[in-house]
């Protein structure tokens, strides 16, 4: 393991249950709320996952592991994600709290040995979506929106009355609320203008 990571795990022995190894990372780390807020979603992404044809484990997975890198704090992101390899672009450059699903998707496949490639990639963009989005990146991606607290989630009935209808529809209701705020964003990411522009084109809606 990467000197990098292996710090971060010092002190924590894994069982081998993802369920007990996410959880018991986030609270070592004292992260009680990340989670609180990852079960959350990985409990949201599994009912959905039946609905949509989606296997429901690596829904559930993915929703436990996608904000496993908020053991680091923001400053330490761009550091690891560099020792990493992982080259951010200048949107994580300037706010290297959007480094957080690439990093997550990192520890997935090197400490937990995810196999699971579109797992991974689900993790991986669950914060902005991105082009050309599987229906797990899609399910994974609510599943979290779905997860905030009503005070950070004006959007929240609209996107559940969407959802009703489809799960692109609901995409659209997030994705178009986030680009309303894009001139209060210290970034903007270029996955989620990628996103932005799938939807816009129809291939969301």
């Amino acid at each position: 393991m990467h000197k990098s990571l292996a710090n971060a795990f010092e002190g924590f022995s894994f069982s081998g249950d993802i369920t007990s190894d996410a959880l018991g990372l986030l609270h070592h780390h004292g992260r009680e709320d990340v989670a609180k807020h990852v079960l959350a979603v990985a409990k949201t992404a599994q009912r959905l996952a039946p609905i949509y044809d989606v296997d429901s484990e690596a829904a559930y997975s993915a929703g436990l592991l996608h904000d496993i890198s908020l053991i680091f704090s923001t400053s330490q992101m761009l550091q690891t994600a560099l020792d990493l390899g992982l080259e951010p672009v200048a949107a994580e450059k300037m706010v290297p709290y959007l480094l957080h699903g690439k990093l997550s998707a990192a520890i997935a496949e090197i400490v937990f040995e995810v196999k699971n490639d579109s797992l991974v990639h689900a993790v991986s963009c669950h914060t902005t979506l991105c082009a050309k989005a599987t229906t797990l990146d899609k399910v994974v991606f609510l599943a979290d929106k779905m997860s905030w607290d009503q005070e950070h989630s004006p959007f929240k009935p609209e996107l559940e009355t969407a959802l009703e209808k489809s799960l692109d529809e609901a995409v659209g209701v997030f994705l178009t609320w986030t680009w309303k705020q894009k001139d209060k964003l210290d970034a903007i990411h270029p996955w989620l203008i990628d996103a932005w522009q799938d939807y816009k084109v129809g291939d969301y809606a």
